[in-house]
């Protein structure tokens, strides 16, 4: 097993920096782990899982000794294209910037846990992992999609309840809290440009409307 995975971080890892989410090494045997380690390619950073700690809750020392890109940590934050991401081990239902955007990838839960929002399981034991790494333009494309539906749907609704409610937008405006110019701009772009937060708050603001 070790052995495929291995080779399928090679397919598809270069000089790429390979992020782990956890769980790196079971084994405590360090000339193992450290052989595994230099057998994958590319720069390699740990976001520390239950199993790479010891029983008091520290770096297992056959991972602490190994030249990782920097040292191990619980979570972290970094950017792919100017678009924001948290990573952990574990699944949160809410991260740093995620109602502006971010992205959160964890691990651990081994393709049972369904992601909320733009979050998602990428531990190489979910179905479309295929056990090995996935780039982030990858990881993030069937978010975005099923997002883009959910907008669509949502600004189909605004406009039917518009319509039932017969609310013209200078009325709705100030309703949403927004400058009419701020919501103008929001129901006239392109709905794959927008937030649906936005658009979310739209909608409940006309369903509440009397």
């Amino acid at each position: 097993m070790d052995k495929a995975i291995v080779d399928r971080v090679n397919e598809r890892v270069k000089k790429d920096l390979l992020f782990i989410l956890g769980d790196f090494a079971v084994s405590n045997d360090p000339e193992y782990v450290a052989h595994v380690f230099h057998a994958l390619g590319g720069r390699k950073v740990l976001v520390l899982g239950n199993h790479d700690l010891d029983s008091k809750g520290r770096v297992k020392p056959a991972i602490a000794g190994l030249p990782w890109d920097f040292p191990p940590v619980h979570a972290m934050e970094t950017k792919d294209g100017g678009r924001r991401l948290y990573m952990s081990h574990y699944a949160h239902r809410v991260w740093p910037a995620g109602h502006h955007g971010a992205f959160h990838f964890y691990g651990h839960s081994h393709g049972n846990l369904p992601g909320v929002g733009r979050s998602r399981d990428v531990g190489i034991d979910c179905a479309d992992m295929d056990f090995g790494p996935r780039r982030f333009d990858e990881l993030t494309s069937g978010i975005l999609e099923i997002e883009d539906r959910e907008k669509h749907l949502i600004s189909n609704e605004i406009a039917v309840a518009m319509e039932d409610k017969a609310i013209e937008r200078w009325a709705l405006a100030p309703l949403c809290r927004m400058p009419e110019g701020d919501l103008d701009q929001l129901l006239d772009s392109d709905v794959r440009k927008v937030r649906i937060e936005e658009l979310m708050l739209v909608l409940k603001t006309l369903k509440e409307a009397k």
